[in-house]
């Protein structure tokens, strides 16, 4: 498609999303997140439409047009292309959603420790980054462990990898203190990581509350056959993240039912 006009800020109220994006689920997934990094940082790819009368349809960059109309933006830099076909249009959608390179997870962490560097606290680099405090601790690892936290690891009541894993999945830090405590008085390491995921997936239940859930959770336990390769995978992924294999299963194995719709 050839380019007709470089980076012109088009109004939002002349924009339509084209039924030739092939965007069509999850399309306000993140929203909120992206939003808040276009607040700080503005529109750093501009959106690709083509010109239909006096109007605009959108073919590539749905979500950041999604976001900078949910915070009130009044226009959008964008690239005017002519429409050489609806097939043309919908291969530039789909490649663009396909081959958009996702940032090294080693690239991130570094990225957030210098920023925690910088701005000393969690809160500013999550505000500056546009993404939630959750996300940046788990970019972080350890370096965002609380304190009070990692005096249990200085007394070997946890390991630091336990503890990483409590204030990646608990963003509330008085709540994660208290989970800590719970965890490092459980002999079984299962019943540890239970008592973990089920206090990221009720953030706002008591410690009882998620005790109760995690006991119950018991009951839902299942074994994987891995084959070598997969098991390999776990393995790189464990080191560099510094997270345990079965964490990273459970994440993925969630992220897999959501991404197909079946996680409610």
């Amino acid at each position: 498609m050839a380019i007709l006009d470089f980076n012109k800020a088009l109004p939002m109220d002349k924009i339509d999303i084209s039924n030739l994006n092939v965007r069509k689920t999850k399309r306000d997934e993140g929203l909120e997140e992206l939003g808040q990094s276009i607040k700080e940082i503005g529109v750093q790819q501009p959106i690709i439409v083509f010109q239909e009368g006096e109007r605009y349809k959108l073919i590539i960059g749905q979500r950041r047009y999604l976001a900078s109309q949910r915070i009130g933006k009044k226009s959008i830099p964008a690239l005017i292309v002519d429409k050489e076909s609806e097939t043309e249009a919908r291969i530039a959608s789909f490649s663009e959603n396909i081959h958009r390179a996702e940032l090294d997870y080693r690239d991130k962490m570094r990225v957030a420790t210098q920023l925690l560097q910088d701005l000393g606290d969690v809160g500013k680099v999550a505000k500056r980054l546009g993404v939630s405090p959750a996300t940046v601790k788990n970019y972080l690892g350890y370096s965002a462990v609380p304190d009070e936290i990692k005096n249990m690891v200085s007394a070997k009541r946890l390991g630091a990898s336990t503890a990483t894993r409590i204030a990646q999945n608990v963003p509330d830090n008085r709540l994660a203190i208290r989970i800590a405590k719970k965890v490092a008085d459980t002999p079984r390491s299962r019943d540890r990581l239970l008592l973990i995921e089920a206090a990221r997936e009720n953030p706002h239940e008591s410690l009882a509350q998620i005790v109760q859930t995690a006991e119950a959770a018991r009951l839902h336990r299942i074994t994987l056959d891995l084959t070598p390769r997969v098991a390999e995978a776990l393995d790189r992924a464990s080191q560099i993240t510094k997270n345990d294999r079965r964490s990273i299963a459970t994440w993925a194995i969630e992220e897999w039912l959501d991404k197909k719709g079946f996680l409610e």
